[in-house]
């Protein structure tokens, strides 16, 4: 399988969701959430000695159900100096399953290994890149392991996520090469006001070896939801603007130990 081809169906795949949980809705449905976010990279440096700037579009769709949970996104990368041009796209679709609800059964709660986990999960997830045109550098993989939701106390639906994964790279497309590694993902989200005004603090770290290399990448996001200023139902009550900053080491280049710290601008909105 072509890896322009494995990212369109990772697209295509963003109708059925996400690794992170987040509360059932009242009266017995299953919560589900989607978002589009646009980001200006500016001083974007991928450390090839040059930084650039670009708009980045990302997709990405929640869904629970019965015995567990699915994610998947999916960033458009525009060409440099702010092009409205594809430049690359990059996909991940994961889904999980709840050990909790499927032995105990799902109306029976959770907490099956302890008190400070919400949750356990075995997890499967999928990733996949491709270039418009030139070098594809990204390489696809196949995750799979264990998840963990953490019971830390986190008022206002805040959330937090631990998992531990086998990753194969280049397991979907059949390459010649394929190496077989792991990573490790923590995910987080804390909404919380400041007087008035209503924020959100969400984002997730990664960690894997690949190459011999151990990889780090983090991308915090704080968000300041528009609800603050208007009211419930407005046009704008579903939206937010904020920061990313994508921190990193060995992310572009296994070679290069620098640290990178590439910021956005973003608007997003819920539908």
């Amino acid at each position: 399988m072509k890896k322009s081809i494995g990212a369109m169906a990772l697209g295509c795949a963003l109708i059925v969701g996400n690794p992170w949980t987040t509360p059932a809705q009242a009266g017995g449905g299953y919560f589900h959430n989607s978002e589009v976010q646009m980001h200006a990279d500016y001083n974007r440096d991928k450390g090839f000695g040059s930084t650039t700037e670009i708009w980045t579009a990302t997709f990405q769709h929640y869904s629970e159900w019965k015995y567990g949970d699915v994610f998947g996104f999916l960033d458009i990368e525009g060409k440099d100096d702010y092009k409205l041009e594809p430049a690359q796209y990059y996909g991940e679709f994961a889904g999980r399953f709840s050990l909790d609800k499927i032995i105990k059964g799902p109306e029976q709660g959770t907490n099956l290994l302890g008190s400070f986990l919400k949750e356990t999960y075995i997890k499967l997830e999928i990733d996949s890149g491709s270039p418009v045109d030139g070098y594809d550098y990204i390489d696809d993989s196949l995750l799979y392991g264990i998840s963990f939701d953490l019971d830390l106390g986190q008022p206002n639906f805040g959330y937090a996520n631990l998992s531990f994964l086998v990753k194969d790279y280049d397991a979907i497309d059949g390459h010649d090469k394929s190496d077989t590694n792991w990573q490790v993902t923590f995910v987080w989200g804390q909404p919380f006001s400041l007087g008035s005004l209503n924020f959100d603090f969400q984002g997730f770290l990664d960690v894997w070896e690949y190459d011999n290399e151990v990889v780090v990448l983090t991308e915090p996001q704080i968000r300041l939801q528009l609800n603050s200023f208007v009211d419930k139902g407005d046009f704008l009550s579903d939206s937010a603007i904020g920061m990313e900053f994508e921190l990193s080491n060995r992310f572009f280049s296994q070679s290069d130990s620098d640290w990178y710290l590439n910021p956005t601008v973003f608007w997003v909105t819920k539908f």
